[in-house]
């Protein structure tokens, strides 16, 4: 018995671990895929924003290299204006500015000069010579809008300029700029490099720092701090000579505009409290970055994808054997890893790979697998139940487990449907444990005994009349017979299909005093109903409620002593009818009448003048009322009688 309690249990937890390994399995695999997918097409189902916004937060609090000391930037701001006067100035003024910068080792104008201008039309001629005398002169171009072509300086300027390059601002779709790129292909046919590549070439920097990718690939700027971080110096004050030029000895020097009208503004990853950065120091941020090469680099969007999925496996590989607790932190500590683990590589490595994918497939890992396990183990447990219930009508057990998914599969049904097979399962325990002890006990006492009769018998010397014989014999046979019945009533009233239905308490109570009658006759005892209504409506199973009704008479017939009377009552009590029966025999003990509903208990079990019995009688009465949804107690005093009352729900 206990090896196949032990095959049985082992099938069970064996074939449910293999369910919940597959369902574990199928759901790693959707989420990889799933977080792949997110990762592989961000751009197309628009949760690159959120990839944007993650990075703009990692980088406002990574900490970054101070800004070189030799870029500098010359800034036509609001103070210039209102000094030397309206915007655009003459090109005669930046021929003096040139002058002033003689010794830098490259000057770059973030000014375009495309535009001829016939109001001073010798100013072209004067910055071109200033521009050849300084020889270290860099000048902007515009690519158009359609990318066709390149829109260079006036031809005088740029052929006295030293070298030139694009410098158009190309911000992300919310219009924040995090990159810029070093090459671009025109339409055209012609490539156009960067207005700061330019600028180190005509500075001699040397090759390897100049390294800065393939055209047209987006490099992210290392911003160095929020705007305002480089040194900057209002254009004013370097023409009117109050910034010495020696200043700007051996500097990068980028002069572009700084004044609030001029819009030449753009938010960027470090801008704090909505602050944006002038164009010009965005072009000193990439600048250093050109000459550190300290880019901040992307993964090729293959890679992203595997790196992306790697959070979301450990998770899942987590979640396989934690416990559903357990595996709410774990993935909340991976959540959180996520963050942390992108801030770090920024710092640390200067790459950025897009963790909206994973941050996405983390979360949603964790209820997918809960749903998916708790429902390949509910649907197991459904399938036990159901291979239950076979199991117990092959064996003739009306009882089933009641099937609720067909009206509620919800978990809390499911589980009251667990409950209720757990609940089963112990009762069935239970009276395995007493079949066990009346087997092993009740039955084999009289079989014993007629045993050792037998055995006496085969002795001349010990043998017995053959009329004592037989009596003995028939008595032991007897009692053998009532426990039997005893038992199998008591099995049927805990287990068996009930049919309910309408029955009159008055109508069962008399039938049972009838069918008992003769034998209290035999004793002198009265059976007396008294008071009784003229109907009690309860519902319940007839069978049951007439033969509990008669083990209360019967006993109460066999504990009184003759020419006594047993009164039987029925009283309304609220929503309850009340039978009461009472005797006027011995009584019982306050320690007996605690366990005096219990199976094979019995008051005074080892006084002589106890009648015979197999103590089921009142555990069936218990039971069988209990099952109709009421309850059964006594009252009594030794030497005084006792009162056993049945409670039903009345109809």
């Amino acid at each position: 018995m206990a090896g196949a309690d032990r095959v049985a249990r082992s099938d069970f937890w064996g074939s449910l671990e293999r369910r919940v390994y597959a369902e574990w399995l199928a759901v790693t695999l959707f989420m990889l895929l799933t977080t792949a997918l997110l990762s592989l097409f961000s751009a197309e189902i628009g949760i690159t924003r959120l990839d944007d916004t993650f990075y703009d937060r990692a980088l406002s609090v990574t900490t970054r290299p101070e800004p070189d000391k030799n870029i500098v930037i010359i800034a036509i701001d609001d103070s210039s204006i209102e000094e030397i006067g309206y915007w655009p100035w003459r090109r005669a003024l930046h021929a003096r500015l040139l002058d002033k910068l003689g010794n830098a080792r490259v000057v770059a104008f973030d000014v375009l000069l495309s535009d001829y201008n016939p109001a001073y039309p010798h100013d072209d001629q004067m910055l071109a010579r200033a521009m050849s005398r300084n020889g270290k002169v860099v000048l902007p171009m515009m690519i158009t809008n359609d990318n066709r072509q390149a829109i260079a300086p006036l031809l005088v300027l740029a052929n006295a300029s030293a070298g030139m390059g694009y410098i158009n601002v190309y911000p992300d779709n919310d219009g924040v700029v995090r990159s810029l790129t070093a090459y671009r292909q025109l339409l055209d046919g012609q490539g156009a490099e960067h207005f700061l590549l330019a600028m180190l070439k005509v500075a001699n920097t040397p090759e390897h720092m100049t390294a800065a990718g393939k055209a047209g690939e987006p490099l992210f700027i290392p911003y160095h701090g929020p705007p305002g971080s480089y040194s900057i110096y209002p254009y004013a004050n370097v023409l009117s000579g109050q910034i010495p030029p020696s200043v700007f000895d051996n500097k990068y020097v980028l002069v572009g505009s700084w004044g609030s009208g001029l819009g030449d503004d753009f938010p960027t990853p470090v801008s704090s409290s909505g602050r944006p950065m002038a164009g010009v120091e965005i072009l000193a941020n990439g600048l250093q970055g050109l000459m550190t090469g300290n880019w901040i680099r992307t993964p090729a969007p293959w890679l992203a994808a595997l790196l992306s999925c790697l959070p979301v496996l450990l998770a899942c590989l987590a979640f396989r054997r934690l416990s559903p607790r357990r595996s709410f932190v774990a993935a909340a500590a991976a959540f959180l890893l996520i963050l942390a683990g992108c801030v770090l590589f920024i710092q640390l490595f200067s790459l950025w790979i897009p963790i909206t994918a994973s941050l996405f497939g983390v979360a949603l890992a964790f209820p997918v697998w809960s749903w998916r396990s708790q429902e390949a183990s509910l649907q197991h447990i459904d399938r036990e139940l159901q291979t239950l219930n076979r199991e117990r009508a092959a064996l003739g057990d009306e009882v089933s487990i009641p099937e609720t998914r067909s009206r509620d599969g919800s978990l809390s049904a499911r589980v009251t449907q667990l409950h209720s097979a757990i609940a089963q399962l112990r009762i069935a325990r239970s009276n395995r444990e007493e079949t066990l002890r009346f087997l092993s006990h009740d039955m084999r006492s009289p079989q014993n005994s007629i045993l050792a009769l037998t055995q006496l018998q085969q002795r001349p010397e010990t043998a017995l009349d053959q009329a004592e014989l037989l009596c003995r014999v028939n008595s032991y046979a007897n009692r053998t017979l009532n426990l039997v019945d005893g038992f199998v009533h008591l099995a049927r009233a805990e287990a068996m299909q009930m049919h309910f239905s309408q029955q009159d308490l008055v109508e069962l109570l008399n039938q049972s005093i009838d069918e008992l009658w003769p034998r209290a006759r035999q004793r002198n005892i009265d059976i007396v109903g008294q008071d009784l209504p003229d109907i009690a409506w309860i519902n319940g199973d007839a069978p049951l409620i007439g033969r509990a009704l008669c083990n209360l008479i019967d006993n109460a017939i066999k504990y009184s002593a003759d020419h006594t009377q047993v009164i039987c009552r029925i009283e309304r009590s609220g929503n309850t009818w009340r039978v009461c029966i009472r005797d006027q025999g011995r009584g019982i003990s306050a320690a007996q009448i605690s366990t005096l509903f219990q199976p094979f208990t019995r008051a005074d079990e080892h006084r002589r003048d106890n009648p015979s019995g197999a103590g089921l009688g009142l555990a069936f009465v218990r039971t069988v009322v209990e099952r109709h949804g009421g309850r059964a107690f006594v009252e009594s005093t030794e030497g005084e009688g006792s009162l056993f009352v049945l409670v039903f729900p009345a109809a």
